[in-house]
């Protein structure tokens, strides 16, 4: 870990820059990053450009009670809009561009139709845009850092998140409220439930990536950072989050077998989980977990219910094409007070019934198309990406993260759906097998790609 903070010192201090000129410079921030993301493409350090994006994701779920950090939240377009605009300006350094992009290109063309009947339809188009780019941008950067740098990037990426969530501990310095809510570790986020679903995510991408280079990591580190993880997704007390990482380790076991017998147990799961959660009160209390299980809001689903029966109403309104990224938005602002009277503070929790809001029946069946058809093909080379697959939908049922475009949940998801299937990454050691027999003596790791005279 020393050694990972030393060789990215730089990135570090620029960070630092960051949070100073959010904190103190005004709208200086604005500027600094797309500035900052130039600086490390003439450095040609295309990691920080992603390791940065995914900090200041992170950093945009932040509270707005801190007012300081609000501009993250609108100033982080600029980093992604950079990224961008270096992606299309030098197309050749990115061939062959990575398939996800592709695989969700017929939902990205749709989801312009809905903002006809959307009521924001100037938020509605950024939403869609950004939320295409993401798609786009992300998967083509960790594909150009793992053929500069091969396995290393991927062991980088493990210690800049295990020292993200690590950095995390530094909110308690602050007022209790910095870093707990509900008695809840937070740290960065918003919400101890955005910390929870990001522990998820980097766990799955930490299984995922030493299942497919297991001497990565020598194994007591490998322990530690599986103990961080976990130790983050226990302090936050996520219930979806911790019951979603369990999800993906009971269902990898089964999925490598087969998966068959994968797709039977999880059959099989839904039934235990309808059991349970008929008696889960009674087995709370059995158990002696009813503080940390906050029993108190079990009947009542954390207000959950609340905002989906309502969301349904609405969605009547939009059943078949939705009104665009963004009306979700807009409808609850619209009724927030009606919803508060219920007991209701937030969004829809819910990313089937918020896709649904934006883009209708039509949309959602294009999206899952696409997100379904993306698993499939992987588990044909990574059995666990269908328990990943499994895991991410049990998710989104209680949280809408999946429908956002710059929040640092779904960044998450489009590096494991890289990492799953590009064949550049999972059919390395073949690659490496075959290079070898046909230049004996050579190592066929992810080659540099060559570089024009002038660069």
């Amino acid at each position: 870990m020393l050694d990972f903070l030393r060789d990215r010192i730089q990135l570090l201090v620029i960070i630092l820059a960051w949070v100073f000129a959010t904190v103190f410079a005004g709208p200086l921030i604005y500027a600094l990053l797309p500035i900052t993301v130039f600086l490390f493409y003439r450095r040609e350090s295309f990691p920080d450009m992603l390791f940065g994006f995914i900090f200041i994701l992170v950093l945009s779920d932040m509270t707005p009670e801190i007012f300081q950090m609000r501009k993250i939240k609108t100033a982080k377009y600029a980093y992604i809009i950079a990224l961008s605009v270096i992606l299309l300006a030098d197309q050749w350094r990115f061939q062959p561009m990575a398939a996800v992009f592709k695989l969700f290109l017929p939902f990205f063309v749709y989801s312009f139709f809905p903002l006809i009947f959307g009521n924001d339809p100037i938020t509605g188009v950024q939403k869609t845009i950004s939320y295409a780019l993401l798609y786009l941008v992300v998967p083509n950067y960790v594909l150009l850092n793992f053929r500069r740098h091969g396995w290393d990037f991927f062991k980088n990426l493990m210690y800049f998140l295990v020292a993200l969530l690590l950095a995390s501990q530094l909110m308690r310095l602050g007022p209790n409220w910095w870093a707990f809510a509900g008695g809840r570790f937070r740290g960065f986020f918003g919400n101890p439930n955005g910390l929870g679903i990001f522990t998820f995510l980097v766990f799955m991408l930490f299984v995922i990536i030493n299942s497919l280079k297991r001497d990565l990591l020598p194994f007591r580190t490998k322990m530690l950072f599986y103990a961080i993880v976990g130790g983050f997704l226990i302090a936050c007390g996520s219930r979806t989050s911790l019951t979603a990482t369990l999800m993906f380790l009971l269902f990898s076991r089964f999925f490598s077998l087969s998966p068959f017998i994968g797709v039977i147990m999880f059959i099989v799961f839904l039934g235990v989980v309808e059991a349970v959660s008929s008696n889960l009160t009674a087995i709370v209390f059995a158990l002696g977990l009813q503080n940390y299980m906050r029993v108190e809001t079990l009947e009542d689903g954390s207000g959950r219910y609340i905002a989906w029966a309502f969301a349904w109403g609405k969605i009547q309104d939009y059943f078949m094409f939705g009104g665009g990224f963004g009306n979700d938005e807009f409808i609850m602002r619209q009724n927030y007070a009606y919803l508060r009277t219920l007991g209701h503070h937030g969004g829809v929790h819910n990313s089937y019934l918020t896709m649904w809001f934006n883009v209708g029946i039509i949309g959602l069946l294009i999206f899952f198309r696409s997100f379904f058809l993306i698993f499939i093909k992987a588990s044909k080379r990574v059995p666990m990406a269908l328990a990943t697959m499994f895991a991410v939908m049990f998710s989104v049922l209680y949280e809408s993260w999946l429908s956002g475009s710059l929040n640092p949940f779904t960044i998450m998801l489009v590096i494991i759906l890289t990492l799953v299937t590009e064949p550049e990454i999972v059919e390395w050691e073949e690659r490496q097998q075959q290079a070898a027999e046909e230049e004996p003596g050579a190592v066929a790791e992810p080659q540099w790609q060559p570089l024009p005279p002038g660069h």
